[in-house]
């Protein structure tokens, strides 16, 4: 038994047969998508200030004590305590909050930094043993809950009881078929200290230890095993049946918002914070630092808390009169950086490891367009990424080519994602389209030469076929309105016609969100959205986009690219994501589109400890104070 090097974050070796298989419900994937701040604010034509040069480096002297506040984005609310989301609430400022009452088995992210942040962490770097089929598992011994019971295998045996009637019954959010529990084989428990999973075959440490082991929370067996709130918490879950049963009850409990405060159920806690009050209208929610925390990260505040605002122009106000010591500036009031500046606040980018697709229909009536390589490597010669970021977006982003953005410093970007395979090129869009027998027109460019093989359009494409393909892009966001725009102009230069249909958020989801299984009746659809990856999926393979049977993606199933999954599932260490990531990016599976920041961090300059921000959008409180 050996521990896995971990220069990511991340141990190294694996396979795996749950991101790449059977069709599972769109609201999981659904639900992990979000607008950024900037992205879905932003006005086009506006000049950035010197946001991101402006926060300070000196090194204040911190002090203990105090109560600092942030607020959520505009129609985000902190409605879900229970660390195991279901499919109605799976959201990552849920998680990020209830991280900091329940702490995970892993903890991923840090100040600036991808992977798993092993100090941070109830469990010690995983050992994996019998060729990669099992991982034995430490636990540090000064965690204990706020009752005073020591966090132990009993608690984690708790979390797999919930966990798999979760799965069973298709409660729990994160799981898809093939994935945990269903790749565990059986589980021992050599004391309170140390568990083994035997899984069903070999997986990738680096993978299963980022994309598995994240899932894992220490649940108190002590308290909330139970079917009731004035029961006894006794082994209720030790059956299949009870199990279901006490998790019926918690997912009923954590959707009564009016208790929060008061439920017994949230106060028996192993993280840094303790919820003291909350506001079920409102969604305010105070902490304060829980005094029998022994883990690391001790908070240096007293307490803090969470604001939510229903507008950006609320939060606005609410920034300016000193409420909030954390808020965001929308990229339409930039003029207001200076102000900001000079009246007591740091004005910072918050850069996240999220990813950005605009997906193609590979079923439906532009099927046989979109299959083409050549058609899709034009596609991608239009999508004009340094204009987007240097204008629509104000700079407030980072370049995507791949699976992965290329978010600085983390190991999970392949390096050869860091250059363009296809830069932005009217002329060689054009010139491929000629090439493979189009006629360009400026009217309607068609097919001259039907059949397959070199020079020809390719198969089921017959002579005289229209160069056209609609594509969906949602709204209100006026950024987004202005890259469909401009990559729709570029498109008509090189040859295609690209009929934009504006549709709101919701209304993508319920359309485009259906493809597959039903047809794709549509050739692009750009959610401005960003696929987050952290605690479920901190490895971005983009299986969920496009392995087969999956349904992100447009329905896209690549044999090649299928078996380059597997293998970066099956085989140790990075080289084989990156194998599979270059793949994808090559084959360009999904056009690759400009992901936006999460946000223009406004923040007190009385506050430190906040930057370098965390990745994953976590606000990490845990690491603020005031100075002195």
């Amino acid at each position: 038994m050996t521990n896995v090097p971990n220069p990511s974050g991340l141990p190294n070796n694996a396979r795996i047969d749950s991101e790449n298989s059977l069709p599972r419900d769109r609201g999981l994937l659904r639900r992990r998508r979000r607008f950024s701040v900037v992205a879905g604010i932003a006005t086009a034509g506006l000049l950035l200030a010197s946001c991101a040069s402006s926060t300070s480096t000196a090194s204040p002297t911190p002090r203990t004590g105090g109560v600092a506040s942030y607020a959520l984005g505009p129609g985000d609310q902190f409605s879900w305590i229970l660390p195991l989301e279901n499919e109605a609430n799976y959201e990552n400022y849920d998680s990020n909050v209830s991280n900091g009452l329940f702490r995970p088995l892993y903890y991923v992210g840090g100040a600036g930094t991808t992977g798993i942040n092993y100090a941070l962490s109830i469990g010690t770097p995983p050992i994996y043993s019998n060729a990669d089929t099992s991982v034995t598992i430490n636990l540090r011994h000064n965690y204990t809950w706020s009752d005073g019971v020591p966090v132990t295998t009993k608690d984690i045996r708790f979390f797999f009881e919930l966990e798999a009637a979760g799965a069973k019954n298709g409660d729990y959010a994160p799981y898809l078929p093939g994935r945990m529990p269903n790749d565990i084989k059986s589980i021992s428990y050599q004391g309170r200290y140390q568990f083994t999973l035997h899984l069903n075959h070999a997986y990738n440490p680096v993978w299963f230890t980022g994309n598995q082991l994240t899932w894992i929370y220490p649940l108190p067996v002590q308290s909330w095993d139970r079917t009731c709130l004035n029961c006894r918490s006794t082994n209720a879950a030790s059956t299949p049946g009870g199990a279901t049963k006490v998790l019926d009850f918690l997912y009923k409990e954590s959707a009564q918002l009016s208790t929060y405060a008061t439920n017994p159920l949230w106060k028996v806690v192993d993280g840094p914070w303790t919820l003291t009050s909350f506001d079920p209208t409102t969604y305010h929610a105070v902490f304060r630092a829980n005094p029998r925390y022994n883990g690391a990260g001790k908070p240096k505040l007293a307490g803090y808390q969470i604001y939510s605002f229903t507008s950006a122009t609320a939060e606005l106000d609410a920034l300016r009169s000193g409420l909030i010591d954390f808020g965001y500036l929308p990229t339409s009031d930039l003029g207001l950086t200076r102000y900001f500046q000079t009246h007591g606040f740091n004005v910072q980018p918050w850069k996240v490891f999220y990813d950005n697709i605009a997906e193609l229909g590979y079923t439906g009536p532009y099927r046989h367009l979109v299959d083409q390589l050549y058609l899709r490597q034009a596609l991608q010669h239009l999508v004009n990424e340094k204009l987007y970021l240097s204008t629509t977006l104000h700079g407030f982003g980072m370049l995507d080519y791949g699976a992965a953005p290329l978010y600085p410093g983390s190991t999970y970007v392949s390096p050869a994602l860091h250059h363009d395979p296809y830069p932005y090129s009217i002329a060689q869009a054009r010139s491929l389209l000629v090439s493979h027998g189009w006629k360009i027109s400026s009217t309607m460019s068609t097919c001259v030469s039907p059949g397959t093989g070199p020079g020809h359009c390719g198969p089921g494409i017959p002579k005289g076929a229209p160069l056209r393909i609609s594509m969906m892009y949602a709204t209100p966001s006026t950024s987004l309105a202005a890259q469909a725009q401009a990559f729709a102009s570029a498109a008509r230069a090189a040859g295609i016609t690209i009929q934009l249909n504006p549709q709101p958020q919701d209304t993508m989801y319920s359309t485009a969100g259906v493809c597959p299984p039903g047809p794709c009746n549509w050739g692009i659809a750009l959610y401005g959205a960003q696929e987050d990856f952290g605690q479920y999926v901190l490895v971005p393979t983009a299986g969920v986009e496009f392995a087969k049977g999956n349904y992100w993606g447009g329905g896209y199933y690549n044999p090649t690219e299928q078996q380059l999954l597997n293998d970066a599932y099956d085989q140790p260490g990075l080289s084989k994501l990156y194998q599979v990531e270059n793949y994808q990016s090559r084959q360009v599976a999904g056009l690759w589109w400009t992901v936006g920041d999460y946000e223009v961090a406004v923040v007190r300059k009385s506050l430190t400890g906040w930057n370098p921000l965390n990745p994953y959008a976590n606000y990490m409180p845990s690491r603020w104070s005031f100075k002195r």
